[in-house]
Order: C-alpha cells, then sequence, then structure tokens
C-alpha cells in the first residue's frame, strides 16, 4: 500500500479538513489524530509513514515533525487528564501498538 492509497482510502479524504493534518498548531493535530483514531486504514497509514521515512503532518494518529515521530505533541500548560499517561515520544513497535489500540 502507497501514501496515494492511504489518501484515497482514508477518512482524512472523506472529512474535507486535509489542512489540520499539516498544522503546527498542537490544538489541531490532536483534531487531525481524532480524525485518525476512527479510520479503518489508520495502522497501514502509520506503517507507509514510517517506511517512507514522512518528515511532517499527521499520519495514522501519529504526528510527525521534523522527521521523528511523536505519539502527542506537548503544547504549552498542563496535558488534558485523558493525555497524562500518554508517552509523547514512542518507539515504531509502541507507536503501532498505540495506534492499533485506539
Amino acid at each position: 500500500m502507497s501514501l496515494r492509497d492511504i489518501q484515497e482510502e482514508g477518512r482524512c479524504r472523506e472529512e474535507g479538513s486535509h489542512w489540520l493534518f499539516f498544522s503546527d498548531v498542537p490544538s489541531e493535530q490532536a483534531e487531525a489524530q481524532s480524525i485518525c483514531a476512527r479510520c479503518a486504514v489508520k495502522v497501514k497509514c502509520l506503517e507507509v509513514a514510517l517506511a517512507e521515512d514522512i518528515e511532517w503532518g499527521v499520519w495514522g494518529g501519529v504526528i510527525f515533525w521534523d522527521g521523528d515521530p511523536f505519539h502527542r505533541r506537548r503544547s504549552r500548560g498542563r496535558p488534558r487528564v485523558s493525555d497524562v499517561d500518554l508517552p509523547l515520544e514512542a518507539d515504531r513497535k509502541e507507536l503501532l501498538e498505540l495506534v492499533a489500540s485506539v
């Protein structure tokens, strides 16, 4: 499966808010992640993004920032209660497990 296939099958295409997936605003990235959470191809999307060394955007519910994948990006202030136990960074296996479990 390629990135083009993912983009054609993913919820990101259906939602009409493609720009959210390439925002640098943490709240908009979180909104993109919530769209990914309801997507049937989120794990495949993440696998392809990791294999392709994506530099930027939200792919499979993971934020890619300067080529590094983050489960979430820390914003200013206190984290939301629901995010307290979620890691900022994770290795590839942990990311795939986190995305599959959401």
